[in-house]
């Protein structure tokens, strides 16, 4: 049986060993923390949203990065102050914008074969992570935000999803809650919410009885590989020690560069940080005035879920930095 490291505790690693494990690999799981889904897999805006497989590499985006780089509230954020990084990644960035249509395309699909495997994986294994499949609805505020979405429910329309426009009596139908002026929006009924924090331990848990070894507070100080076998370097308080293996998967997030660097490969990840607050909905009026239905506000780029019956949570801001 060969013998697969993963390094790299967060709902990409997690099911990354769970997949493997399926496929009869002997699977070991490095994570520096002493649970899973510590990190980026912590508390995001909880949309499983194919409806957002638009990708950033737009020359849309790089006009508003740029107006908005001076501004404290912006809903993106990007320090002024170059480095080596920054520069090759914008580069990049700005390389892939031909490829926009085809990649959102490729997105879409991608991110729709992503959920089937994700609620497939959670029926098999009982994973209870406060899911709730009540849609996605995009709300745009003027005429242009609403036109742009329509150029990209065509792209995803090619991808295989399917999302419909909505008018702003039909978008308080969907979610009684909303309040404002809106020009209009985009429903996605396929669409979902769920805590990824609890489906990352409960998966976690599910690749534990399939036999993958999760090793939790594990510091991984190197990785190498001599073409053949890959070793996996543990830091200890005092002394170090080596994991041999035959095949090595990095999914360590924005620490992936440094190992991957390691391994003779470059990949150019930029952390981009968000924010969340989740709230509490102690009583039945609270849970009543929250909105059920998942929004996203494109303008301003916050995002709200209902997760399960008593949680709801607001994310947003990405902040580019150091």
């Amino acid at each position: 049986m060969q013998s697969v490291a993963v390094v790299g505790g967060g709902i990409t690693g997690v099911t990354t060993a769970y997949a493997l494990a399926q496929r009869g690999f002997s699977v070991t799981l490095f994570e520096r923390h002493r649970y899973a889904a510590m990190d980026t897999s912590f508390a995001n805006g909880g949309q499983l949203s194919a409806s957002n497989a638009e990708v950033w590499t737009h020359w849309s985006t790089l006009v508003k990065g740029i107006k908005w780089m001076l501004k404290n509230d912006a809903p993106l954020l990007v320090n002024p102050k170059p480095t080596w990084h920054k520069i090759s990644w914008f580069a990049e960035f700005m390389a892939s914008m031909p490829q926009y249509r085809q990649n959102t395309i490729d997105t879409a699909r991608l991110a729709i074969a992503a959920r089937q495997h994700l609620f497939a994986w959670a029926e098999a294994e009982g994973v209870d992570f406060d899911a709730r499949k009540e849609g996605i609805l995009h709300i745009y505020r003027d005429k242009k935000g609403f036109d742009h979405a329509g150029s990209v429910s065509q792209l995803l329309a090619q991808g295989g999803l399917e999302r419909r426009a909505v008018t702003p009596e039909e978008m308080r139908s969907i979610e009684p809650t909303l309040a404002g002026q809106y020009y209009g929006g985009y429903f996605t009924e396929s669409d979902s919410t769920g805590d990824i924090h609890k489906f990352t331990q409960g998966m976690a848990a599910a690749a534990e009885r399939l036999g993958v070894r999760c090793l939790w507070g594990s510091e991984v100080a190197r990785v190498a590989s001599d073409g053949q076998r890959a070793t996996v370097t543990l830091r200890h308080t005092d002394q170090t020690t080596d994991h041999h293996f035959d095949a090595l998967v990095v999914c360590a997030g924005v620490g992936s560069r440094a190992l991957a660097a390691q391994l003779g490969d470059r990949v150019n990840i930029y952390p981009v940080k968000g924010y969340s607050i989740t709230v509490n909905l102690l009583d039945e009026q609270s849970q009543r005035a929250a909105p059920t239905v998942s929004l996203l506000d494109d303008e301003t780029k916050l995002v709200t879920s209902r997760l399960g019956t008593d949680r709801f949570r607001v994310a947003g801001t990405a902040e580019c930095a150091p």
